[in-house]
């Protein structure tokens, strides 16, 4: 294609040198220059006007299917499950628990977002700062995290002893 175009080009200047020679000067002359100028500058813009169709051929392969990165967008809800988990221990942080850990349970939709249906938080070896009641604290916290998840409270379960 580019070959064809600049082949294209180069004629069209062989030829308008050729004319300008081979007019008269005169009154024809001024008339038809701008025709003859108009055609070269013609031929220079055409491609563009074809670049949609080069940009089809040249970029895309229209005969392929484009697919997404299924391990790619895995690998985003695995990420957004561990910021919900990291926030949520901040949460039990800021309500007075040190060292929790966290374990989120979900699934994933068929547009890859986590859908969550519980959270398991385990106090085994967490230390707690507060100086509120212990049951309010836990309160605080399962509202909190219940909140934050957008799930019932019901779905948040606290272990103190899991092992025993």
């Amino acid at each position: 294609m580019m070959k064809s175009w600049i082949l294209s080009v180069f004629s069209s200047v062989l030829l308008v040198s050729l004319l300008s020679l081979i007019l008269p000067e005169g009154k024809i002359t001024r008339f038809v220059k701008p025709f003859i100028f108009l055609s070269v500058i013609t031929v220079i813009l055409y491609p563009l006007s074809n670049i949609q169709k080069f940009l089809n051929e040249a970029v895309f392969d229209n005969n392929k299917i484009i697919e997404t990165d299924k391990s790619f967008l895995m690998q985003i809800t695995i990420s957004k499950i561990d910021l919900y988990s990291a926030n949520c221990i901040k949460i039990a942080e800021n309500c007075g628990i040190n060292g929790s850990e966290i374990k989120i349970e979900y699934n994933v939709s068929e547009n890859y977002e986590p859908i969550i249906n519980g959270v398991q938080i385990n106090l085994e070896n967490a230390v707690i700062t507060a100086k509120d009641e212990h049951i309010v604290i836990l309160q605080t916290l399962k509202k909190s995290i219940s909140n934050y998840l957008r799930i019932d409270e019901t779905g948040v379960k606290i272990n103190e002893f899991p092992n025993k």
